[in-house]
């Protein structure tokens, strides 16, 4: 039987919540190394792309390549049920995939897999111009204070200066990030960028910042944009966001 353990339950729900935004099902690959999905969005606007070292788990039990096709919805419900100090185990099993939950008690939910083919997608090769890191809370309120107003965000970096604009039909809002500020823990900037795109993917993205620390953010003119959160051993997930043409 193969099986892994990951140490913090809710964080993982976190990450399937906002990958469950995006795409409704897809194919979470385990192999010797670790655990990979990369898939689009219906719309073909969104791609995620997740990787999860072994080093990531406190065990770690695959042989081989197991491809296992999930509904993310299904997942997400049952991962609701986490509680603060759960500690996460699958195993996969012939057609069906166990969910635990490893705390005070345990827990333990099945799930069918699904017959899905995994999509071959090579990782974009992007010309970023401008990468801001933020801490994930920052990256939190600076959606909330332009959503009152907020159809379109637009990112404007010039040197030191990193802007969000929203605008929509109800007005505009901006927030200006500097490190002097201390709202930005670093900015790189090549050349003055600006890009626009849909307030919404970002807001369906946002559950997964609350299991990464930072979130950082590149992009560059009228091009798409890449959000990275870390997490620990050197996992990552990754959301890349075609820009919006007016």
């Amino acid at each position: 039987m193969s099986r892994i353990v990951f140490s913090d339950a809710r964080a993982w729900r976190y990450l399937m919540t906002a990958i469950g935004k995006i795409i409704e099902e897809g194919v979470l690959r385990f192999t010797e190394e670790g655990v990979t999905l990369r898939a689009m969005d219906p719309s073909h606007i969104v791609m995620v792309d997740l990787s999860m070292p072994r080093a990531v788990f406190e065990e770690y039990e695959i042989s081989g390549v197991k491809n296992v096709g999930i509904n993310f919805n299904d997942l997400v419900k049952i991962l609701r049920r986490t509680t603060k100090n759960d500690r996460l185990g699958l195993e996969l099993r012939e057609e069906k995939i166990a969910v635990m939950f490893l705390g005070s008690s345990e827990r333990m939910f099945v799930l069918p897999t699904l017959s899905i083919s995994e999509e071959k997608l090579p990782e974009p090769r992007i010309p970023f111009k401008v990468s801001a890191r933020i801490t994930s809370s920052t990256f939190r309120d600076v959606l909330k204070d332009v959503d009152p107003v907020a159809e379109t965000l637009r990112f404007v970096c010039e040197k030191e200066v990193f802007k969000v604009i929203g605008k929509g039909s109800r007005g505009e809002a901006e927030v200006v990030l500097t490190e002097e500020s201390g709202a930005l823990i670093d900015l790189s900037v090549e050349e003055k960028a600006e890009a626009s795109y849909s307030i919404e993917y970002f807001k369906n993205i946002v559950p997964a910042s609350q299991a990464s620390d930072t979130t950082t953010i590149k992009f560059a003119t009228n091009m798409p944009c890449r959000l990275d959160f870390e997490l620990a051993g050197e996992g990552r997930l990754t959301f890349y966001i075609a820009p919006r043409v007016d």
